[in-house]
Parts: structure tokens; sequence; C-alpha cells
């Protein structure tokens, strides 16, 4: 047994890496995975490929797309990015063993695809990267190498063609990691060349290389900054973070390094000590590249677009959403689940950001708010926002997701001339081809209204022309819309929300009565507690109320006066139960007391 461990001790030491590496993109950041995903949208088709291919590092933004489609499943992607950074850990030590390194430097390999974990902490560091990594070890390993000793005149010139004819076309194919094979055959030469020919050849194809890149940049319409960066490895073409360049110097130098090192005996610790530093090293270094927050938006994101409502009010019991896209995806977790209005101040409120967070013009935010507008019935707002999320995209990519849910929405409005632009666009995809066929049957034979999902939107949806959509009136948006069917039962509880958020009781009280329409089979928790309060103001006692307040209700209002009375700076209020409460909200948050006090406090009771 022991016998096969030191055989074996390098293939397993690499499967275990692999097989860590998929757990962390398929368990705790698969959302990354779908995030990925939605935004492109890789098309079989020839004039996608000559788009792709007319731009330097073309061909790796093609292989990584179609890569990344697979991230759709993200079990499968997690797969897919496993065998990457493996495959890029064992080019690394072909190329140290090549040069000679003692493999009990092994571990050594590692660190490349270590540092690439880490860059990838940045959810905008794209797939094409790692391709063209790997593309040019491959060039690495394809450069031919000193064959005789003394070195032969032939086998130099031989190296040299390589260089020209090579060079350029890995520069158009792969990008600047071009740059790498480049700086590789400068330090071969100059150090494993052993002449003043080698060194002259060495130094000659750094020239070349930064010819080759100014010459296509002649010819580009780019900023020359990306000829040299890259224009697809990372998502935001008008910045690149100083770790790529980093990571691609260490990865062209770590085999003359390792190279260098002594050999050792076979039976030593080094292996073992140096597997133990690397795996602490690199758990420490990727668990603090990988900002918490940000990812809690991706997750939210994820699960809102998987529709998994439980998951995402799960996800908020255990640790408060605290920003408005986070609020957002719980406010509309609740009301798909029928929750909204019994458990809206469980969970932290945002004002009425955390309903309608405000727009903003970037791929991510509009997000929920399309989720929600969908929801509700406000196709074309939901349609509006989709569309500004996928032009905002940064590197002008398409969005899957975000297609599929601009041609519902003209699918909904009639609109079949549009829709069926997007589903023929669709049906050249992968995972959406089939929904896309779909749609266009239903569309072809006139069974819209027969799909129940789109009968419904159609029947929630604003149908006056000349509707002019203000998102600065939301609540007479969502009155509209609730008034002209009463089944959107959705429509009234985020408008009740939105005046108990505002703060607004005289809009409340204005808006309760339609209530009886909404078909509530007992008044909700925040509806009691808003009432009951209201009560309190003109009246010494809670008999007479005319509403059927629970007795919980009026037993809670109780202690919360007196525990506020006696101390506003209570703990006892900022806990749940008391901090559950719209009389917390209202009193007690930071917006609250700015607009209240204890003056106010004793004037009420």
């Amino acid at each position: 047994m022991r016998n096969i461990v030191a055989k074996y001790w390098k293939f397993t030491l690499s499967l275990l890496f692999g097989a860590v590496v998929f757990w962390f993109w398929a368990v705790p950041y698969m959302s990354v995975m779908s995030f990925q995903e939605q935004y492109q949208l890789f098309l079989f088709d020839t004039g996608y490929f000559v788009e792709r291919v007319t731009v330097p590092g073309g061909l790796a933004d093609y292989l990584a797309e179609f890569l990344t489609q697979f991230d759709y499943i993200p079990v499968v992607g997690a797969a897919i990015v496993a065998v990457l950074y493996v495959l890029l850990q064992c080019l690394t030590w072909i190329l140290c063993r090549r040069l000679g390194a003692s493999a009990a430097w092994y571990p050594l390999s590692f660190v490349p695809s270590l540092m690439l974990w880490a860059h990838m902490g940045d959810e905008n560091v794209m797939l094409s990267f790692v391709i063209a990594l790997l593309a040019a070890l491959l060039a690495m390993l394809l450069y031919p190498t000193v064959s005789a000793d003394p070195p032969q005149r032939g086998n130099l010139w031989r190296r040299l063609l390589y260089v020209v004819v090579f060079l350029p076309v890995l520069y158009w194919l792969f990008g600047p990691t071009m740059l790498m094979v480049a700086g590789y055959v400068a330090v071969y030469e100059l150090f494993r060349g052993r002449s003043l020919a080698s060194a002259a050849a060495g130094l000659f194809t750094l020239v070349y290389a930064v010819a080759v890149i100014l010459l296509f940049a002649q010819w580009l319409q780019y900023p020359l900054f990306n000829f040299f960066v890259g224009i697809g490895y990372y998502r935001y073409p008008v910045y690149v973070p100083a770790m790529q360049s980093f990571i691609e110097a260490v990865t062209t130098l770590l085999p003359f390094g390792v190279a260098c090192l002594p050999s050792l005996r076979k039976k030593t610790v080094a292996p073992i000590v140096l597997t133990v530093v690397l795996a602490a090293g690199g758990w420490f270094f990727v668990s603090h590249t990988y900002d918490p927050l940000k990812y809690d938006l991706i997750e939210y994101d994820f699960l809102v677009r998987t529709r998994q409502w439980s998951k995402v009010i799960a996800k908020a019991e255990k640790k408060q959403p605290s920003r408005p896209f986070d609020v957002a995806c719980v406010n509309l977790a609740l009301a798909m689940k029928g929750q909204l209005s019994d458990r809206l101040f469980e969970f932290y409120q945002h004002g009425a950001e955390g309903l309608f967070p405000s727009f903003q013009r970037d791929m991510t935010t509009p997000l929920p708010t399309s989720e929600l507008f969908y929801h509700l019935g406000m196709i074309n707002d939901a349609e509006r926002y989709s569309f500004e999320a996928q032009e905002a995209i940064p590197n002008h990519r398409k969005s899957g997701r975000l297609t599929k849910r601009i041609a519902e929405c003209n699918i909904v409005n009639g609109q079949y001339e549009v829709a069926m632009k997007y589903l023929r666009m669709l049906e050249k995809s992968m995972f959406y081809d089939d929904w896309a066929k779909q749609q266009k049957q239903l569309v072809r034979e006139g069974k819209v209204n027969d799909n129940p999902v789109y009968a419904t939107l159609r029947a929630y949806r604003q149908k006056q022309r000349d509707f002019l959509f203000s998102d600065t009136e939301m609540d007479q948006m969502l009155g509209l819309l609730f008034v002209q069917n009463y089944d959107n039962r959705m429509a009234f509880e985020y408008l009740m929300c939105y005046e108990l958020l505002q703060r607004d009781l005289d809009r409340f009280n204005q808006y309760y009565p339609l209530g009886k329409y909404a078909q509530f089979k007992r008044i909700p928790t925040a509806y009691q507690q808003a009432l009951v309060m209201q009560w309190t103001q003109q009246h010494g006692s809670f008999e007479g109320m005319p509403w059927s307040i629970e007795p919980g209700t009026c037993q809670m209002l109780n202690q919360f006066v007196g525990i506020f009375m006696k101390n506003q700076q209570d703990p006892a209020l900022t806990r749940p139960p008391l901090s559950s409460t719209f009389w917390s909200y209202y009193l007690v948050s930071q917006e609250g007391r700015e607009r209240q006090g204890k003056q106010q406090m004793r004037e009420i009771y």
C-alpha cells in the first residue's frame, strides 16, 4: 500500500485538488456559475463565430463562451472549471520537468492554479483568460528545445522560425498571453542557449512580440492598453486587475525557478511540507479574495432566477439582508409564498427601496425589480428593465436570461414579430432552443392564451393605452393594477406594504378598504399592527375596534409601549419579537427616530 501511495502520490494530489475545486464551485459558489452563464449567449452560428475571431484573442473568447454556456447546469460548469484548473497545474509541471525539475517539488506546480483561483474571486474575470493561459503553456511546450551539445546553428534557426511564425498566430487567436511565450523563449535562450547567438535570439523574441502587438494595434480600433492586457480577459475593457499580469509572470518564470532548485532524495518530507504550506496559504488567499457581501448578492439573484423562494427566505433568516437588492429579493420571495403582509417586518427593511430598488444603469441591480414587475403584471416595465440590464453588460455580450425575458414580455403584449426575433436568436443556443421552439409554436398556433402564465399576466397587465408609468408614484401604479383586476392580490400586498414602509398611514387608510376584494382569510399581521397603532392614537383602550385584531397583537403593543416609554434605547426593542413589528420600524429604526420622538409617543398614548 505504501509503495502504491509513493508511486501515485502526484496523481492523487492533482485528483484531490480537482475534487476540492469542483466542490467549491458546485456547492458554496454554485450561484457564480449561473451568474457567468446569464451574461452571455453562445450561438451556434457562423456569424457569431466570425464576430469573435475577428479580434485578437477571439478564439479564446469563443472557446470560453462555449464552455461557459454549460454553467446553465452549475454542476457541469463546476466540473469544467475543475478540469481547467487541474490541466493548468499539469501543464505547469510538465514544463517544470522538461527543464529538469526534481519530482519532490511537484507541489509547486499548483501555484499558478491557486493564484488563478484567488483571481477569479473577482466575478468579472472571464474564462477566456484561463483558456489563453493554457494555450500559452501549450505553446511553450511546443517550442523546440536545444537538442545538441554544443547547440547547432540549424537548431537555433528552427527555433527562430517557430517564434516568427507562431507568435503572431498565437496573439491573434489567444491574445496577449503570447507575451508569456515570448518571455519564456527569451529566458530559455538567455540561460539555456549557451551562446551569444541564442542570447541575441532571446532579445529578438521580446522585441518582435511587442512589434507584433503594435502592428495589430494600427489596424484595429481599440485602446492600446487593451492590446497588451487583453480585450476579452476581463468583463470591463477599461480596467484589468494587476493580478492578471502577476499570474502571467509567475506562470512563465515558475518552471525555471523550480528547475533551479536542488534535487532531493526520494524519501523526504519536503513534498508533504510544501503541500501543507500551499494548502494553508491557498485557503487563506482564496478565502480573502471572495467578498461575502458581493457573493450574497449573486446568490440572491441566482435563487430568484431559479425561483427557489423558500431558500431565499431561509437565507435571510440566517443573516438579515442589508441592501435594497437583497431586501427586494426577500420581499419578492415572501410575496410569492403568500407571506409578505404577515412577515414584512421580520426582516430588515430599506424603506420603499426594499420593494422597488432605484433604477441604476448596470447589468445587475435592475434584475430583481424586473422579476417583480413581471410577476405583478407590469410587463412593459419588466421588459424595459431587462433591456437596460442587457445593454449595460460591459463587454457588450447578450444575455440568455434577459433575452428570454424580453421575448416573454413581447409575447404577453402580443408583439409577436418582435418576440420572434428574439426566439430565433435563442433557437441557435444549446439550453434555450427547446423553450424557444415551444414559444414559437404557441404563437404560430394562436394558443398563447392557453398558457396559464401568459393568460394570467395578460389579465394582470395595464391595459390603458395612454398609461404613463411613474416610479415616484408606485402606490398609484399598484392601485391601478389592483383595481382593474382584483385577482392580482400581489399588487394589493405591495401597495399596502409600500405605504407602511413609507410610513404614510393616511394613504394606508385610504387604500385599506380595497382589501375586501383581496380575499384574505384574516387581516395580515403587518396591517393589524398599523391599524391597532392608529386606533390607540385616538382611543384609550382597544375596545370598540371595528377590525378583527388578534389578542396577541394587542398584548405585544402594550409590551412595546411599556418598554419604549421607560427606555427608548432598551435592547429589547431591537430584538425579536418586538423588533419584528411595524411599531419598531416606525419608531425605533434610525429613520423612525428622525421622524418621531419620545414626546410624540407620549402624545399618542
